[in-house]
């Protein structure tokens, strides 16, 4: 909870009294966001031993349980690679267990540890090799304002300056923070560097950055937009991304962003993917207007109307649109209708705007309910719109 404070804590609370007595733990940095319990459920049921938080990229704990700490410090000297690990579970005398790591280079990995030995189970992406992935380091910089934005980079296994790919995440209103992420790595293997901006508006990084995404009028398209170029714009004052080499790729609240990068002036990038895309926004509020309404919270559900009501509407910007575009949408997408895609889509045709688009058959929004076949062909479309359009130069190295 909040409780008046700008950052999220754990709190303790009196359910009889119904109220929330004391702080047990927070930072003024960003939110507590979870807790861990104690990984023997069969001997401490529900007993709570730390909280989780993020510093930088990295997951960290404030243990309240000596014990567990010493195990979770000694089982990451022994993970290859180890990130976001976690005991998933262990046997009653507290000997033999299963855990589970992930990160940048780990796709995901079961381990089981016993007897003293510690065993791999399997793997989510087994024939990817975790040395050929590429790691992510987080970075803050200043905004057209001078809000300090914090934001990850991916960084390819090559020496810079780097092709760019500035990856805004969904949303808005959600945080970032980076493990393993299948398109932040494919990007990074072909030798771009990756941007993930944490524009304000997301999430974990208290309440004050929240609402700067909406608090003063909705700020899509506007200082959200400046939030994301001026990251791109820090890495090339770094020597770190090649100015000439700058592209935006998004989906969802990120595919909605790279359109309107693509109708921004001055322009920095030298092409955009936009994915899911919102590319009217009045019409995509309304889908879901009479829900919001409805809703207990309503004055956050209204605060989230008046953002996309507020914020740049694509659909009013095409004639604007001065670099190629590819858009990549599900023809059953759920979240985004295919229907105002297909409208924008006649707007780039009649301006006769430089674009390319691939409709994944029987595809919904989600990345977690896509076949084999949809990965490979949106991949493979992304690959042959980079070297046709984007003026990138890459070669990509094998991952096993």
């Amino acid at each position: 909870a909040h409780n008046g404070q700008d950052t999220q804590g754990l709190w303790s609370f009196d359910p009889q009294e119904k109220e929330f007595k004391e702080l047990i733990y927070g930072r003024s940095d960003g939110d507590v966001y979870a807790i861990r319990k104690h990984s023997n459920r069969y001997t401490q049921p529900d007993l709570i031993t730390g909280v989780a938080f993020f510093d930088g990229r990295k997951r960290k704990f404030e243990w309240f349980d000596g014990q567990e700490r010493a195990i979770y410090d000694q089982l990451e000297t022994l993970i290859p690679f180890a990130d976001r690990f976690r005991i998933v579970d262990r046997s009653r005398d507290g000997k033999t267990m299963v855990i589970e790591n992930s990160g940048p280079r780990d796709p995901g990995t079961f381990y089981l540890l016993k007897n003293s030995e510690l065993k791999v189970v399997g793997s989510a992406k087994p024939a990817i090799a975790s040395k050929n992935l590429a790691d992510v380091e987080a970075i803050t910089y200043a905004s057209s304002d001078g809000m300090r934005i914090k934001g990850f980079i991916t960084i390819p296994n090559s020496e810079p300056p780097y092709p760019l790919v500035v990856m805004p995440h969904g949303g808005p209103f959600v945080p970032e923070n980076p493990g393993f992420d299948e398109w932040a790595q494919m990007f990074a293997n072909r030798g771009y560097m990756v941007l993930q901006p944490q524009f304000r508006g997301s999430g974990f990084l208290g309440l004050e950055y929240y609402k700067a995404g909406f608090i003063n009028g909705g700020q899509g398209g506007f200082l959200m937009q400046d939030d994301k170029d001026y990251g791109a714009l820090h890495l090339v004052d770094k020597g770190l991304a090649d100015p000439d080499k700058l592209m935006m790729f998004g989906w969802s609240y990120g595919g909605y962003a790279s359109i309107v990068a693509a109708a921004r002036e001055p322009q920095i990038y030298n092409c955009v993917i936009a994915g899911g895309v919102v590319p009217d926004s009045v019409n995509y509020i309304n889908n879901f207007r009479s829900q919001l309404n409805t809703r207990r919270d309503s004055a956050e559900s209204q605060a989230y109307l008046n953002f996309w009501l507020d914020s740049v509407n694509p659909m009013e910007d095409v004639e604007k649109v001065n670099i190629p575009m590819l858009v990549i949408h599900g023809d059953d997408d759920q979240r985004t209708p295919a229907k105002p895609v297909e409208d924008y889509i006649e707007l780039l045709e009649e301006h006769d705007k430089d674009f390319d688009v691939l409709w994944m058959e029987g595809a919904d929004h989600f990345i977690d309910t896509w076949f084999h076949h949809h990965k490979l062909e949106m991949y493979t479309k992304i690959d042959n719109f980079i070297d046709q359009k984007c003026d990138f130069e890459s070669e990509a190295v094998a991952l096993r």
